[in-house]
């Protein structure tokens, strides 16, 4: 699928708001013309205040490619951020907000990639993991797909109707307040989980990890630990 010029600014309409956890909700926009990203594109959103200072972020789309133009971004409010409380905690439906993009070419996936996939996540960098599940459905691909999610409470658990559905999706669970009726799995992904999340895949997998800079880095060091060559570990990361 070609992208388009991602450079120029556009008006984008929120269309709808869902709660996600405490502290995050995605945010439906209504794009201008057809949202063409690939799975794991991000775009950038951009503020004006009455004053006119500006503030732009990067975030990552959480739905597949869309015709219709829709987009879904799901933003976790950073405590003391510039752009996050906002559009966590003001941004209603009808507004308007500027956005640009798809950017990024690196990490992402389209349904010509025809090696067995393993996504590992923890938190917010779910996000992007979405919209790559979404596309491999979509596109109908009989390439195996998996994801491995950490997260540390069950309230914390985006797009729960969807994950705790998959069958290719594992949660675990890394806080102590779990349910008592959770039947996932608990702790954080180690190496008997991404061995065991391996030993279903061929020698040609291709490994996508995204969340915090230490979780990324560890669980890249599982992944080689576990056989997986470096240059089939794509990686991204935020935070510290």
């Amino acid at each position: 699928m070609a992208t388009p010029d991602g450079n120029a600014w556009q008006v984008a309409r929120v269309q709808a708001i869902a709660q996600e956890t405490p502290l995050s909700r995605t945010i439906t926009f209504q794009l201008p013309g057809p949202a063409e990203h690939l799975a794991g594109q991000h775009y950038e959103l951009r503020l004006t205040s009455s004053t006119g200072y500006q503030a732009a972020r990067p975030y990552s789309a959480a739905s597949a490619a869309d015709a219709d133009g829709l987009l879904d971004i799901t933003i976790a409010n950073v405590p003391r951020g510039e752009v996050s409380p906002y559009l966590d905690g003001l941004l209603a439906v009808g507004d308007q907000v500027e956005i640009r993009g798809p950017f990024g070419n690196f990490f992402v996936w389209t349904p010509k990639l025809t090696q067995p996939v393993l996504l590992v996540a923890g938190g917010s960098g779910v996000a992007p993991m979405r919209s790559i599940l979404q596309a491999h459905r979509a596109a109908r691909s009989k390439s195996p797909m998996q994801l491995l999610y950490s997260t540390r409470s069950y309230d914390e658990i985006p797009y729960k109707s969807e994950l705790l559905d998959m069958p290719n999706v594992l949660v675990t669970l890394t806080g102590n307040d779990v349910p008592d009726d959770w039947d996932g799995a608990t702790g954080r992904i180690d190496a008997e989980l991404v061995s065991q999340a391996l030993a279903h895949m061929a020698a040609d997998v291709m490994c996508y990890v995204c969340g915090m800079t230490r979780f990324v880095e560890a669980a890249a060091d599982l992944l080689i630990a576990c056989g997986v060559p470096a240059a089939r570990i794509k990686t991204e990361r935020f935070g510290a």
